[in-house]
């Protein structure tokens, strides 16, 4: 088996365990190592949620790809500025203030970057419901009006579409402009 070349193995392709152990190489570009990990362990460190810092925060798919971003009650309104959508890239914010946060936080594409999709709203003191639509061409900017909770997923669809969908609960409606 020493002189097999990971090539020539045959896939374990859905037969794959969590408890399967997978070969890396950790820090390839400075000083290689030859290291271990299971299946189970690399899911979770990918998987891991980021807590943002308060303010602007521009999002990398390295450290935020696929990954649950927290995001703070802020001191002042905030723009988180995604990157440059991939197909099948997936960003994830959560609200993680213990109340109404008294700041709007926005989220943006980068550059020519848009929104599709829409994002339910639920009025927190006026039982009303309603859905936000983007208008799907232009450069877009969802502002989140003082959220009590939220959950916002945006979609990789090409390398300027992201699709949005998810969920605000505040007392005034989310926009998209």
């Amino acid at each position: 088996m020493a002189d097999l070349k990971v090539t020539s193995m045959t896939s374990l392709a859905a037969g794959t365990a969590l408890e399967d152990v997978l070969h890396i190489i950790d820090d390839p570009t400075g000083t290689p190592i030859n290291k271990k990990v299971t299946v189970g362990e690399m899911l979770n460190a990918l998987a891991a949620p980021v807590t943002l810092a308060q303010g602007a925060v521009t999002l990398t798919e390295t450290l935020h790809g696929g990954r649950m971003s927290i995001v703070p009650n802020q001191a002042s309104s905030s723009v988180l500025t995604l990157p440059a959508p991939k197909a099948g890239m997936v960003l994830t914010f959560t609200y993680g203030g213990a109340a109404a946060d008294a700041q709007n936080t926005a989220i943006q594409p980068a550059g020519d970057g848009f929104f599709s999709g829409t994002v339910a709203f639920a009025d927190t003191d006026g039982n009303a419901y309603s859905v936000i639509v983007t208008d799907n061409a232009a450069v877009d900017l969802l502002t989140l009006v003082t959220p009590q909770n939220f959950t916002i997923v945006c979609t990789g669809v090409s390398t300027t579409e992201w699709a949005l969908s998810g969920f605000v609960s505040s007392v005034t409606a989310p926009t998209i402009a």
